[in-house]
C-alpha cells in the first residue's frame, strides 16, 4: 500500500510517500495502529487520512487499490 505523505509529515517519513505492508490493514483505525506502530513520533501529530480524494474516518473500510494521503491540518483563504 503506497501513502502520500504531505506538509511537515514529509519530515517523519524522510519522504513524500511510503510504502505500507498492507497485510491486516483493512480500515483506517487499522492504519492508524499499524502506522503508530512504525512512527510513534506519528502519535503527536494531527493529521488527515485522505482516502481516493475523501476525508476518511476511522471506520472507512480501504478497498485495494485505494489512494491514501496523510494531510496536516491546513488552513487558507
Amino acid at each position: 500500500m503506497k501513502l502520500k505523505i504531505f506538509g511537515k509529515l514529509t519530515d517523519i517519513f524522510n519522504g513524500n510517500e511510503y510504502d505500507l505492508d498492507s497485510e491486516n490493514v483493512k480500515s483506517v483505525s487499522e492504519l492508524k495502529v499499524k502506522l503508530f506502530e512504525k512512527f510513534p513520533e506519528l502519535k503527536e501529530s494531527t493529521f488527515l487520512i485522505i482516502v481516493n480524494g475523501v476525508k476518511a474516518n476511522d471506520s472507512k473500510i480501504i478497498s485495494i487499490p485505494s489512494e491514501i494521503a496523510l494531510l496536516p491540518p491546513y488552513s487558507g483563504g
